[in-house]
């Protein structure tokens, strides 16, 4: 049975609070989806954003992003009085800033109603092993100011067991505690509403963790650090045809073999704790978990791009048999876009996880035969880093392989839509898609509306992640 579904973030939603968020469009989008005929609503990463607002460098492998907490349900709930409510002019942008000025004292008032109302304490031992290293990172972050964990003194620079687990839960701790169990409570109630309606929710996890997030920190030893807690080396890509000097992320590299000596325990934990909200999963960048791109640090030395990186080795055979025995794999998707070798087919096709096809890229070696492609795929016409479908075509040259090819196409299997051109290639893309033999097809929301706007420029750090919907659908 073949299924369709659309890519959009809960921040893109409309609210009239400057970002998307759980509350009544989230609802509303759920009904758009159920109508349309969608079973799959696509999100990306819901942790807290590090650096550049980016839901893939979190500075928590588990806890939530506050700013997606729906006012609207507090309110409901009884957890801030109506006088607290602020608004933001509807916009297609979300001013990050902004929001965090008027949202955050609200949510502060929500916790500290909650924590009169609920026992925070049952909450927090339930997640004691995440939740504990993190209210900790949160404490020393508050006492050091603007110094980063590594710069802090060696007492806290360095955890154990009895640093983290023995902090005073402070007030503003409480605080932090209750806003997750919150967040929780929000996603879980929309989840229940989403199965209710017949559709899956599609999750997102990133494979790599800020430099400074509260796991970083809390377990050093897991990750590619000197003795001072520096960077031995950093996370990333090499060149391409779209980025000469690569993608140099900044993200430390995991230490796979103490990972292995752990029993890979932080990834199954983070893996455990999303499927609590997700009905499916995709794994971000595949293929590091099977080989990936190392950049140097000599001296500590922060290179300018990833030319200088290699390809290494992760430990692909101890993680999956792991995983294979404790996770039901069908709920997992491979993100394996990339340079893939034949290790990385092998092991995806072992374990059966659908890959990803990007509809923009297939026009660019040749014609495509959609109608032949694997039905064990999710194709896509873009993703949250491609350009919206538009802008993807009006930024080709006019002379450009890709175009010929697609014009190629359409003059050949879909002569009723006539040329491609702006105002009809998402439409084209789409109806490709849809029709191919892939058993998902999962079109960006940008692509549904027909307009230009992107959600992310790989290789840029700012000015991303920003989209929303600013009209009815």
């Amino acid at each position: 049975m073949k299924e369709s579904g659309i890519l959009l973030h809960i921040s893109s939603l409309p609210t009239t609070f400057g970002i998307g968020d759980l509350g009544p469009a989230a609802y509303d989008f759920a009904d758009y989806l159920a109508k349309s005929g969608h079973t799959i609503w696509q999100i990306l990463p819901l942790n807290i954003c590090g650096y550049g607002n980016s839901p893939y460098n979190p500075i928590s492998a588990f806890a939530h992003n506050p700013l997606l907490i729906s006012p609207q349900l507090l309110l409901e709930d009884g957890l801030i009085s109506e006088n607290l409510l602020y608004e933001i002019p509807l916009s297609n942008q979300v001013d990050f800033p902004l929001v965090k000025k008027l949202k955050l004292p609200l949510l502060k008032q929500a916790a500290k109603n909650y924590l009169k109302l609920y026992d925070i304490h049952s909450y927090i031992n339930t997640n004691l092993k995440w939740i504990m290293p993190y209210l900790s990172y949160l404490k020393y972050s508050q006492i050091h100011g603007d110094d980063r964990w590594y710069q802090w003194p060696e007492a806290h620079r360095r955890p154990d067991y009895t640093l983290i687990h023995g902090i005073e839960l402070s007030d503003d701790l409480l605080e932090s505690a209750a806003i997750q169990a919150i967040f929780e409570d929000q996603l879980h109630r929309l989840r229940d509403y989403l199965k209710k309606k017949g559709i899956r929710l599609f999750g997102d996890i990133p494979l790599y963790l800020s430099y400074e997030s509260a796991e970083v920190w809390a377990y050093q030893e897991l990750f590619d650090l000197d003795e001072d807690g520096r960077r031995r080396s950093l996370a990333g890509v090499p060149p391409d045809a779209f980025t000469e000097g690569g993608q140099l992320w900044g993200n430390p590299i995991y230490n796979w073999q103490r990972m292995k000596e752990e029993g890979f325990d932080l990834f199954f934990r983070r893996f455990e704790h999303a499927l609590c909200s997700f009905d499916l999963l995709r794994l971000d960048h595949f293929i590091g978990y099977v080989n990936f791109w190392k950049i140097p640090t000599p001296d500590g030395v922060l290179p300018e791009d990833a030319k200088a990186g290699s390809w290494e080795k992760a430990l692909p055979e101890s993680f999956f048999e792991e995983m294979r025995a404790r996770f039901p794999l069908q709920r997992f998707v491979a993100e394996d876009l990339g340079v893939l070798s034949e290790e990385v087919i092998k092991i995806r096709d072992e374990l059966g996880l659908p890959g990803m096809i990007v509809l923009q890229f297939c026009f660019d070696d040749g014609i495509p035969e959609p109608w032949n492609y694997p039905y064990n795929r999710i194709i896509y016409t873009g993703t949250h880093d491609n350009n919206s479908t538009i802008g993807w075509w009006d930024a080709l040259d006019d002379d450009s392989v890709t175009k010929k090819n697609l014009e190629a196409y359409c003059s050949t299997h879909l002569r009723e839509f006539g040329s491609p051109s702006s105002k009809n290639i998402h439409k084209i893309m789409i109806h490709i898609a849809t029709n191919s033999s892939c058993k998902i097809h999962i079109i960006p929301m940008q692509d549904i509306l027909g307009v230009p706007d992107r959600m992310n420029t790989p290789g840029t750090a700012l000015g991303n992640w920003e989209w929303r919907i600013d009209f009815n659908y």
